[in-house]
């Protein structure tokens, strides 16, 4: 059984005055094309497949096309609920998408969570909302973490006999390395659920949510987020963008290839110095993509005409425009460094590796990091 994971399409995406709806076909095309090449069994899309619960005309048509392109392609989708969109919106497609074999799970409801697609037993867990999982009762006294983690064991014990078994959902596991575009109130320590709260049993677990691509290794399984398909805002400027290629085999671990998207419009933050700012301007002016400017100003008298500058020369592309003090660029520049130092160390590891090697880390190194990293943690 040959799979697609992506997450965290957001169609309808929108940064400051610019849609992003190009970036989505963008990366939705590539997806297909892969899809066209390599014939996967089936696609899972893990939630967020919309920007806003109500979405406008041109997301709906973006991702209805997405489907009818897979279905031509005799590939069925399973897709479950993000915290963007809406349980009723999401619902209000179930039967229609279903004609195309799109099989839509829009909300947590663990007796109609299971779908068993050519032969593979997916156990789906939408969007956990603490309205939907709090029940009146002993349960409404746990905590959501605790809520979330029995529901899945619940849905595991419905698949476990299953040859082949995969779980899909939208949810946050506690440890993992996110970005500041998702929503801040959902990736919390209270909606945090522990690494350990996933059952060993399933063959590959396909999460959405965190918009970086990342694999749990502290979870006792193949626990991925494959992150957002574009930059969504430029707190994600510089990362680059995937989704998964995964091949199950029973009785065997998965292989998990993760496959680059290019970019359409990449974001780009630079600093531009008042006093050389036409020279600065020179350098960034022809840069691909859109672009936010830190514009350090030291005269204040001519601080409006250099803005125009900047403006005139960057045009469309200018997404921002941030006038910065000297010791405010500093603050932003230490802001930054911090941002940086909470990257997954054994991340970096696995691509330092990559490089010097040019192989995939055996997992045995990749358990001895891991404890030195959790040693240097506690000490």
């Amino acid at each position: 059984m040959r799979l697609i994971h992506l997450s965290d399409i957001h169609a309808g995406k929108n940064l400051g005055r610019v849609s992003r709806n190009e970036d989505v076909v963008y990366a939705l095309n590539q997806v297909v094309d892969f899809c066209k090449e390599n014939k996967p069994d089936l696609v899972l899309v893990a939630g967020d497949v919309f920007d806003k619960a109500n979405p406008d005309n041109e997301a709906k048509e973006i991702i209805f096309d997405f489907f009818l392109k897979l279905h031509s392609l005799n590939i069925p989708s399973v897709v479950i609920s993000g915290n963007h969109d809406s349980y009723e919106f999401m619902k209000s497609l179930k039967k229609l998408l279903q004609v195309i074999d799109v099989y839509v799970v829009p909300k947590p409801n663990l007796e109609e969570c299971v779908l068993d697609v050519k032969g593979l037993k997916i156990a789906c867990l939408p969007y956990p909302s603490e309205r939907v999982l709090t029940r009146a009762g002993e349960d409404s006294k746990l905590s959501y973490a605790v809520l979330v983690e029995k529901a899945i064991k619940y849905l595991y014990e419905k698949v476990k006999d299953a040859p082949l078994k995969v779980l899909l959902s939208h949810l946050f596991i506690a440890g993992s390395k996110y970005t500041r575009t998702e929503r801040e109130a959902t990736i919390t320590d209270y909606y945090a659920v522990e690494p350990s709260a996933i059952p060993e049993g399933f063959d590959y677990v396909a999460l959405g949510h965190v918009h970086r691509y990342q694999r749990i290794e502290k979870a006792p399984t193949h626990v991925y987020y494959t992150g957002s398909l574009f930059q969504l805002d430029f707190s994600e400027a510089g990362q680059e963008k995937f989704f998964n290629f995964v091949e199950l085999k029973e009785g065997e671990p998965p292989h998990v290839e993760a496959i680059k998207l290019s970019l359409k419009n990449p974001l780009h933050t630079f600093e531009i110095n008042q006093e050389n700012y036409a020279k600065e301007l020179e350098k960034i002016k022809d840069v691909q993509g859109y672009i936010k400017v830190h514009l350090i100003v030291k005269d204040k008298t001519k601080m409006h005409l250099v803005a125009e500058k900047v403006k005139e020369a960057l045009g469309e592309k200018l997404i921002k425009l941030e006038l910065l003090t000297p010791e405010e660029a500093i603050k932003k520049r230490l802001e930054e460094e911090r941002e940086i130092q909470k990257l997954n160390l054994l991340d970096l590891y696995r691509d330092y590796f990559k490089e010097s090697y040019g192989r995939e880390v055996p997992q045995e190194i990749i358990k001895t990091v891991s404890q030195l990293l959790e040693q240097v943690h506690e000490s």
